[in-house]
């Protein structure tokens, strides 16, 4: 005879409008975690805000046999800025579960009271004094990549016409909040 189950996990999102989805009911936590996490890597075509994974002790009556085991809030990635960014606000960690990011930020296990986050894609990993900060550290990586993606777009002329474009509205700037000094290389003012 199989074993009776005796509770079950089940994984479900809550989308922007309150409609609560539930993505199944299993035997085992690790297969509920495996759904929602595959579910969330999709997260950023739909508008969710948060998602669950809470276990039901069975032929227990009431709030008794109810554990919520994990509640996550969805925000926007600091690195590929797709709303993929889940945060687990009880057990402080972030994790990006878009394709080909995985940006993340946790309390560090080692140390009390730092933080770590990093992107491996590019193999950064940073301690940081407060949660602020690592923050900000992901915010740079992803403005440097917006950067790149960029310039990379660009035509294979685009590049120095943009800078020729520069020069020529820096140099008619400084000509004009210099008041009269030529713009020419020379140290001559008009007049002299």
């Amino acid at each position: 005879m199989a074993d009776e189950v005796q509770r079950v996990f089940v994984a479900s999102v809550v989308e922007e409008d309150g409609n609560s989805l539930a993505l199944g009911c299993f035997s085992s936590e690790e297969t509920a975690w495996q759904v929602l996490r595959t579910f969330l890597k999709k997260s950023d075509q739909m508008l969710l805000t948060s998602s669950s994974v809470v276990v039901w002790d069975i032929d227990v009556i009431g709030e008794d046999g109810v554990n919520v085991l994990s509640t996550m809030e969805c925000k926007d990635c600091p690195v590929c800025g797709r709303r993929t960014f889940w945060m687990d606000l009880e057990n402080f960690s972030a994790l990006c579960h878009g394709d080909a990011c995985a940006a993340w930020v946790e309390e560090s296990t080692l140390e009390p009271g730092v933080i770590d986050c990093g992107w491996p894609p590019i193999r950064f990993l940073k301690q940081a004094k407060d949660i602020d900060e690592a923050f900000k550290e992901l915010f740079k990586i992803g403005d440097q990549m917006k950067a790149v993606s960029k310039v990379s777009n660009l035509g294979d002329k685009e590049p120095q016409e943009m800078l020729d474009e520069w020069r020529r509205k820096s140099a008619l700037g400084s000509s004009d909040s210099n008041n009269g000094t030529q713009n020419d290389g020379s140290n001559e003012t008009e007049g002299e």
